[in-house]
């Protein structure tokens, strides 16, 4: 048990390492693939469904998320995407 002790603790020291350096890169870009993601869409929202109008929505159908694609908004019931408004002259 004495070769085997001395032989895990280098073992666990590069894992941990390891772990710390995966960690440290993968959140940088984790974050900068949703913050692209987030950015690219907000411009189709912005384009054809207003602040105010995806309030509304939210608040009268009491979901917590709202998907709004290029012609149509969705919610989330039952464990798929239901449509709630389309995008007037679609």
């Amino acid at each position: 048990m004495g070769r085997f002790g001395s032989l895990l603790k280098p073992f666990g020291a590069a894992a941990a390492y390891m772990l710390v350096v995966v960690v440290s890169l993968w959140l940088p870009l984790l974050a900068y693939v949703h913050y692209d993601g987030i950015r690219e869409w907000k411009g189709v929202a912005a384009s054809w469904l207003s602040g105010e109008e995806t309030r509304k929505l939210m608040r009268y159908h009491g979901a917590p998320v709202l998907k709004v694609t290029q012609d149509r908004a969705y919610i989330w019931r039952e464990s798929r995407w239901i449509p709630v408004r389309k995008r007037a002259g679609s």
